[in-house]
């Protein structure tokens, strides 16, 4: 049984949507993924992404849910087929401040 408070009382809530990515295409090669809505401005909304794929994370940030799961289908087969994450990348000071890239 749930009760609710008669008494005002702000709820912090936060819904998180699940939804499938697929590597090229291939609805073989799919993975959960998890998206966040944000308001971005006065009317618009933000809609982050992020999925875990074997040992890495790709996640993408767009304007409506078409576009993020284009976004992220892409870094799917990016991950897969061209292997983005398997260089540990170069490290470097810019403007003081140290960054990785890979």
């Amino acid at each position: 049984m749930i009760r609710i408070s008669t008494m005002k009382k702000q709820l912090n809530i936060e819904i998180t949507e699940l939804f499938m990515v697929k590597a090229g295409g291939d609805w073989r090669r799919r993975f959960m993924g998890t998206i966040v809505r944000q308001k971005a401005g006065s009317d618009k909304i933000s809609i982050r992404g992020n999925v875990i794929i074997n040992d890495g994370k790709i996640w993408s940030a767009a304007e409506s849910e078409e576009q993020l799961g284009v976004y992220l289908d892409d870094l799917a087969t990016l991950k897969l087929d061209c292997g983005i994450h398997e260089s540990t990348g170069v490290n470097t000071i810019i403007a003081n401040t140290p960054f990785n890239m890979n």
